[in-house]
């Protein structure tokens, strides 16, 4: 179920990022007072509860169980996440097959869209704010591919970690473009993530809990 991953491609990508913190695309665009950013994520939830303290419980026994254990909230329900990805396909795929070893899940899509702007939001910030939400978009799939090289066996703990470097080194680049706004504490969080589970030996299971950190903050976005 896993892609395969060319790793001189990812190894592109991977300076690509760092080369340009920030970037405007053109598929985004910026209009009448809003950004219009323009993606969807499959989240396989393990379960879903509406009391925090037993989402932490919860969540720690998906990580024992090698997901992500990640908590995503959304409204007054608490996801725990299994893993993330990007196309209906694998997200039901993955999904089926934990059901057929007994775990309970279901998968979450979660849709991005216009993202409304203050009305006193100036033309610099518009597009250092898409360009935030793009450079996240591109980390988290850097780490979504990392986690999957992991599974596979394709990636060396060496590769990970020049990997995950990468994600970091890039995220810290973020937070000086953005050093007191709407995105600065939702980058800090990430960077947290990313010393804490990468302190030891890494897992793919780390990688995806970093990669669900990254689209929890995209799609949870306020811009002001």
């Amino acid at each position: 179920m896993l892609k395969k991953i060319n790793l001189q491609m990812l190894s592109v990508l991977s300076a690509v990022i760092i080369a340009t913190v920030i970037i405007c695309i053109c598929a985004i665009s910026c209009s009448g007072g809003k950004l219009d950013f323009k993606n969807t994520y499959y989240f396989v939830c393990y379960k879903m509860t509406d009391n925090a303290v037993s989402a932490g419980s919860i969540s720690q026994s998906v990580s024992n169980y090698g997901g992500a254990g990640y908590i995503l909230q959304r409204g007054e329900n608490y996801y725990i996440t299994f893993s993330c990805y990007y196309s209906d396909d694998e997200a039901k795929a993955v999904c089926e097959n934990l059901k057929d070893r007994n775990m309970e899940c279901s998968v979450l899509k979660v849709e991005t869209g216009d993202y409304r702007l203050p009305v006193n939001t100036s033309q610099n910030n518009d597009q250092l704010y898409l360009g935030n939400l793009n450079t996240m978009h591109s980390l988290s799939s850097l780490a979504y591919e990392c986690a999957n090289g992991l599974d596979t066996g394709e990636f060396s703990q060496n590769k990970a970690k020049q990997i995950l470097g990468s994600v970091t080194d890039t995220l810290n680049g973020l937070l000086k473009a953005n050093p007191s706004n709407c995105f600065t504490e939702s980058i800090q969080s990430v960077i947290e993530d990313c010393k804490r589970l990468g302190g030891g030996y890494l897992l793919s299971k780390n990688m995806r809990y970093i990669q669900i950190s990254i689209v929890d903050k995209i799609i949870n976005a306020k811009l002001n």
